[in-house]
């Protein structure tokens, strides 16, 4: 029995969520590096990502992400995928998880399908050999499903086979006229569930109560949150932070910026998939005894690395002032490279008061900030992985360089 089958049967939850991480860790090193893979038949494990995704056969597990996924050859075991747009057209021979914007399943799924989307498809041709869990703002259900069909969506349309028990929930339930449910049919909705002509449910049909509304609470004192003193304090501390950080990396934290400017997209897109991999990953070296500590060590890191990925994400902000208030990268010290901080710093603090966009705008500023960080350090350690290793020893004249 292979780990993710472990996994899947001692936490399920936890291991769909991780799946779905890791595949966007993976992505967010793609975007690092070149990220087109090669449509070649696979005799093993595939782990892959790009801008469009279009695997060969696999005759083992795929693991997946990009902005568009295409399957159109087989899978000889498990699917984990992750994209704005997955189209299935080719067999999965074993379980399929899958998280995206549009996703279409138009072929056969060996053993369980969990999908969360905006838009979730099992069209009429496809087959679901296990259960089906599916999530999203419209779930559409036209194929054969063989096990239990679990539902929650804004709108169900359920327009094919299930030979398993059916549990929806959702705004609005309908049933097509090509509907066939084998089992026992229990349905969660303000509104009674639409049946057109010709709909079959053999088994019984339960609504269940939606959750009452919560009796109204007395009203309480507003927490008096951090204050002037605490915000204060927390400022100081940030820029603290960045003196030592700009201190100790003078050219790092001259040249992640840099690159933030460049590319802000690619930045930002290594910087939301780092920071969702790397609980996942403390969580899957927890599995091992001799994990334990490095999981330790990556939940520990986990806030600092946030907090660089800020620090780093300010000073690409400080790179758009004018000329006359920052300082050119490069030639600067670390008090004089403090101000422009400190001036994009309270940019951002003015920023991060408007609701909601300014909450989006300071996460979207810390994730791009450490994809930037991510970047460099790759683009680092390839350079002094490609710097040739100097001579021990200098050649003497009239010596042999190459001795025998």
């Amino acid at each position: 029995m292979t780990l993710s089958k472990v996994l899947s049967r001692a936490c399920p939850r936890l291991f769909e969520a991780a799946v779905f991480a890791l595949a966007l860790g993976l992505a967010g090193s793609a975007l690092a590096g070149s990220g087109n893979p090669a449509p070649a038949p696979s005799s093993g494990n595939v782990y892959t990502a790009g801008g469009q995704v279009r695997p060969g056969p696999v005759t083992g597990d795929l693991m997946a992400a990009g902005g568009r996924i295409v399957i159109d050859q087989p899978v000889g075991g498990d699917a984990a995928l992750a994209a704005g747009a997955v189209d299935l057209r080719a067999r999965i021979a074993e379980d399929l998880r899958v998280v995206g914007g549009a996703i279409s399943i138009e072929d056969q799924v060996g053993g369980d399908l969990f999908a969360a989307g905006a838009d979730v498809a099992v069209r009429p041709n496809a087959v679901v050999g296990g259960a089906a869990d599916l999530s999203g703002a419209s779930v559409t259900v036209q194929g054969r499903v063989e096990g239990a069909l679990r539902a929650r969506a804004q709108k169900i349309l359920i327009d094919g086979e299930v030979r398993g028990p059916a549990r929806l929930a959702g705004e609005r339930i309908e049933l097509g006229p090509r509907a066939r449910l084998m089992g026992p049919l229990s349905y969660s909705s303000p509104a009674e569930i639409v049946r057109a002509e010709g709909a079959v449910v053999s088994g019984a049909v339960t609504r269940e109560a939606t959750a009452a509304s919560p009796p109204a609470r007395p009203p309480r004192q507003a927490s008096p949150g951090l204050g002037v003193s605490g915000a204060v304090f927390m400022a100081l501390a940030v820029f603290a932070f960045a003196a030592l950080f700009l201190w100790l990396l003078p050219r790092f934290t001259a040249a992640a910026p840099e690159r933030l400017r460049r590319s802000p997209w690619a930045c930002l897109g290594v910087g939301l998939a780092t920071t969702l991999a790397l609980p996942l990953l403390a969580v899957l070296m927890f599995v091992t005894v001799l994990g334990i500590p490095l999981g330790m060590v990556l939940l520990m890191a986990y806030p600092v690395l946030l907090l660089a990925g800020f620090v780093l994400g300010v000073l690409g902000l400080a790179r758009l002032l004018p000329a006359g208030l920052r300082q050119r990268a490069g030639a600067a010290r670390t008090a004089s490279r403090l101000v422009p901080f400190a001036l994009a710093g309270v940019v951002v603090l003015l920023l991060g008061l408007v609701p909601v966009a300014g909450g989006l705008f300071v996460g979207l500023l810390s994730l791009a900030g450490l994809g930037a960080g991510v970047l460099q350090v790759r683009a680092h350690r390839a350079g002094e992985a490609t710097r040739p290793l100097p001579s021990a020893e200098p050649p003497l004249p009239g010596r042999d360089v190459f001795p025998a």
